[in-house]
């Protein structure tokens, strides 16, 4: 069964493991395509898996409580949930070697600051796989004229933007000519031991986004930048700033189209100034192994893949 999921599956309650555990043994190696498992009090508790949410295992539903869902999220930050006291009021959880568990319950507020969080109503553990080689038929595009490329792919969320930058940013900190990476790693989700141990990389973890470009840039010479999710008016000016210094940036949005990413008004900026090469929308059907692409240019001109 697989390593990762077989590493949460620890920490959930017995039924819920045995459950899990019961539906990976069914997709007959398969394992690997579940994306989340989530937990819900009173109400019950489902799996991602290639496109679909399953909520029936062996012909029943498995419901936990509340003291159940609390005490989960105990064991998965090792009984140590204060210390990750600030996380929580963003609303997730980043753990080791890209977990990420997404918290929601009942948020204690000033004004319009959330102070505390408590009376866990539900988890979502999104479960990560060292995937190798799926960015393969777009890494010509993005080490074009034997120069790295500023990119920006795009989907919506739970498609594989994470695993895809992951691959990428593994595949060029390594092998016979290496270049030094940065990986901004804001949410603990994209930098995984299996994936870098021979690399040239230097992780920013927990770092805001836009702080994290500023330091990579500035103090780590780094010949190529990582980060996910970008989006904010903050992160958009680091950028910009980072491009002027003539650092490539790969980086992901959330947008089913192209035209949705650029109604987006702080990716639209970027655009304008040009600070991308390539625009990469992702695809990939139920089951499928490797990504599908749509690749416009800074002109918006298609690109033939």
């Amino acid at each position: 069964m697989d390593e990762e999921l077989l590493r949460i599956l620890k920490y959930l309650p017995e039924k819920v493991s045995s459950a899990v555990r019961s539906f990976a043994e069914s997709l007959h190696g398969n394992e690997g395509y579940i994306s989340e498992i989530r937990l819900r009090a009173n109400a019950p508790i489902s799996v991602s898996c290639m496109n679909r949410n399953v909520c029936v295992f062996r012909g029943k539903q498995v419901v936990c409580d509340e003291f159940e869902v609390a005490e989960t999220l105990q064991k998965l930050c090792e009984d140590s949930v204060h210390t990750y006291s600030e996380t929580l009021k963003e609303g997730f959880v980043a753990l080791e070697n890209g977990y990420r568990i997404g918290v929601c319950g009942r948020a204690g507020t000033a004004g319009e600051s959330i102070k505390s969080i408590y009376g866990i109503s539900s988890l979502s553990i999104r479960i990560p796989h060292p995937i190798r080689g799926v960015s393969q038929n777009i890494q010509k595009f993005l080490t074009e004229g034997g120069r790295i490329q500023s990119a920006l792919f795009y989907s919506p969320p739970n498609v594989g933007k994470t695993t895809l930058i992951r691959d990428i940013a593994s595949a060029m900190s390594s092998g016979a000519f290496p270049k030094r990476v940065a990986l901004i790693d804001t949410r603990g989700e994209i930098y995984m031991r299996e994936m870098f141990r021979e690399s040239l990389v230097d992780v920013l973890r927990g770092y805001p986004r836009a702080k994290g470009i500023e330091i990579a840039t500035r103090t780590l010479s780094p010949e190529v930048i990582f980060c996910d999710e970008i989006g904010s008016a903050e992160e958009a000016k680091a950028i910009l700033s980072a491009q002027n210094s003539g650092v490539p940036l790969i980086a992901t949005a959330h947008a089913d189209s192209r035209e949705m990413l650029l109604r987006r008004p702080n990716i639209k900026m970027l655009c304008d100034n040009g600070i991308f090469r390539y625009y990469i929308g992702l695809s990939r059907a139920a089951g499928a192994k490797h990504f599908t692409f749509d690749v416009f240019d800074a002109c918006g001109e298609v690109v033939a893949v």
